[in-house]
């Protein structure tokens, strides 16, 4: 699914509702039918892989910054590769100095740099560590142009198999691909339902759409190509 809106509508404030990072001022939220306040931090830590905006730029090896993603983890080599080749972190990682146990940032003697999108690569491998059965982007691809994002989010959801998947943006060309679209305005959800629901409704989702549509003729092109 994706939740989308203008910035500062109250997107991130959702999934921070959501993960426990603030709570509710009033009613409450429910996972399975069970008051999320019920859950202790540990548990939701197993219950959500959030890759968030500002998401961490850890300066320990590349091996230690996929596996924090679930501490009891962290000394599980498969589960750190297996996360690597979701998170497409493979692609890169064999041809860093030292591999896995390669020093990250310029923090300490020794330590290399990575490229922005190297290191989103990590953040998202680090969230799919321990199999969550709940994955969210939180737009990470900000720095990202329309295009590039687009296609970044449909690899991600090709990574959730039968996991719930929460795509957070402002931008909608990636929307088109989720089996639901809340629209969030002041807060409050003002539409739902899916992309060509919400087009044929003509409200909120169809005027940022449209407004943003020279941004995705390309991708447009490209889909119209594969369905020749």
């Amino acid at each position: 699914m994706s939740i989308v809106g203008e910035n500062g509508a109250g997107k991130s404030t959702l999934i921070k509702l959501l993960l426990g990072l603030y709570t509710p001022d009033r009613g409450e939220i429910r996972i399975g039918g069970r008051n999320l306040a019920d859950f202790p931090p540990h548990v939701r830590a197993k219950l959500f892989g959030t890759v968030f905006q500002d998401f961490p730029r850890y300066s320990i090896t590349l091996r230690e910054n996929i596996g924090i993603g679930d501490i009891d983890a962290l000394g599980d080599e498969e589960q750190i590769r297996r996360a690597a080749r979701k998170g497409k972190v493979d692609a890169f990682a064999d041809g860093l100095v030292h591999g896995y146990d390669t020093l990250l940032g310029r923090d300490f003697e020794g330590g290399v740099d990575i490229s922005g999108g190297q290191w989103q690569r990590i953040a998202i491998a680090r969230a799919m560590m321990g199999d969550k059965p709940i994955l969210i982007l939180d737009e990470p691809t900000s720095q990202l142009d329309p295009i590039a994002e687009a296609e970044l989010y449909r690899e991600f959801a090709a990574m959730v198999e039968d996991r719930t998947a929460i795509m957070i943006t402002h931008r909608l060309g990636s929307t088109r691909i989720t089996d639901r679209i809340f629209v969030i305005d002041g807060g409050r959800i003002a539409e739902e339902g899916t992309h060509g629901e919400l087009m044929r409704a003509g409200g909120i989702y169809a005027r940022m759409f449209n407004a943003q549509k020279q941004w995705y003729r390309r991708e447009e092109g490209k889909e119209a190509t594969v369905r020749v």
